[in-house]
C-alpha cells in the first residue's frame, strides 16, 4: 500500500509532480513496476523517462546519483537502463 507514496515522493525528489501526469496512467506504471520488482525509485525513473515533457533537471540528476549510491536503483536493470539511456544519463 506504501509503494505507490513511496514512488510519488521519488518523482517529487526529481522536481517531477505525479499530478501533472494522467491519473490512469500513473497508477498503471506503478502497478507494473511493482509487479516486475522495481524499487519505487526505478519505477518513478521509469515513469519520469516515459513523459516527453519530463526534462532532465540537475535535481532529477542528484537524486538518480544519490539513489545508486544508497543501492536503490539499479543501472543494469534493463527497465532503468533504458529509462537512463532516455534521459541522457550515464551512472556507473
Amino acid at each position: 500500500m506504501l509503494y505507490p507514496l513511496h514512488v510519488d515522493m521519488a518523482l517529487f525528489a526529481m522536481n517531477v509532480s505525479p499530478a501533472r501526469l494522467e491519473e490512469d496512467y500513473l497508477s498503471y506504471s506503478k502497478q507494473v513496476c511493482k509487479s516486475i520488482g522495481l524499487t519505487p525509485q526505478e519505477a518513478a525513473l521509469v515513469i519520469m523517462a516515459k513523459d516527453r515533457d519530463a526534462g532532465c533537471s540537475d535535481g532529477t540528476e542528484e537524486a538518480i546519483k544519490a539513489w545508486q549510491d544508497q543501492g536503490s536503483i539499479d543501472p543494469s536493470e534493463p527497465a532503468v537502463a533504458g529509462a537512463l539511456s532516455r534521459i541522457g544519463l550515464t551512472v556507473n
